[in-house]
């Protein structure tokens, strides 16, 4: 009588996948970030910008929805060094100052972390209370603030986020004298942009000199197929637009 032969081929293939996917499973923490991080309570080997900035009350999660932008901008940036300065420690809001602070040292865990603060008292106060952050107590306004600050900072900066005053000076001024100290290919964010067309910030529908007004002349001047006619027209190297935020990416090695 002939004897049936077993064909072990598909319990071996069995075996080795179920091995594969419990190897897997233990791996997971030290996973890559992945790029669905930003939808709300997707599955994630690491919490997402969104599930940070939720635990610490920022408003760039409540109120606004700045997920959206650094998420893609920032998750493939995770696991590298950057300094980093963000305008705004957060003094004048109604949950007081920090939130943004815990948020960048969490998602960006070798940050190397600095800020500007216009309440000075506020700036003091914080500083004495931490060592995550390197805080300058100032005015964004202030040419020759910001000149000092970089200066002592040494400029360089991967990132750089204006959080702070959000009038049309403040903006304006910060923009013109930090962005030579970006990176090639780094990242300059620029948030609540709403205030463009708010008057008491300086703003106002079709206002020729608001933030938002100087940022479509950019998009203008990368855009021309001649000479720019503003100093960003050569170093911009793309605009990226999120409500009431935008991220200037410089011309050089782009991160994401």
């Amino acid at each position: 009588m002939a004897t049936t032969r077993v064909n072990r081929i598909p319990i071996i293939v069995a075996v080795l996948t179920i091995i594969f996917l419990i190897a897997l499973w233990h791996s997971r923490d030290s996973l890559p970030g992945q790029p669905l991080h930003y939808i709300k309570g997707t599955f994630s080997p690491r919490p997402s910008f969104y599930d940070i900035a939720l635990k610490y009350g920022t408003d760039k999660v409540t109120t606004h929805h700045y997920e959206l932008m650094y998420t893609p901008m920032l998750d493939p940036l995770r696991d590298r060094p950057l300094k980093m300065l963000e305008i705004g420690l957060g003094c004048n809001m109604n949950y007081g100052p920090g939130a943004s602070y815990h948020t960048w040292l969490e998602f960006l865990p070798y940050v190397d972390l600095y800020y500007i603060e216009y309440d000075a008292d506020c700036a003091a106060k914080w500083a004495n209370s931490t060592t995550g952050a390197t805080i300058f107590p100032g005015d964004q306004a202030d040419v020759g603030f910001l000149q000092k600050f970089l200066e002592e900072s040494g400029g360089d900066f991967d990132v750089i986020i204006d959080d702070g005053g959000h009038t049309m000076v403040q903006q304006k001024t910060s923009l013109d004298i930090l962005w030579s100290s970006v990176k090639p290919g780094g990242l300059y964010f620029i948030e609540d942009l709403g205030t463009s067309y708010v008057p008491g910030f300086g703003g106002g529908w079709l206002k020729e000199d608001t933030m938002m007004e100087d940022i479509k002349r950019v998009l203008d001047d990368i855009n021309r197929m001649e000479p720019g006619v503003t100093k960003y027209g050569k170093e911009v190297q793309k605009v990226v637009f999120v409500q009431e935020v935008v991220c200037l990416v410089k011309v050089g090695e782009v991160y994401p």
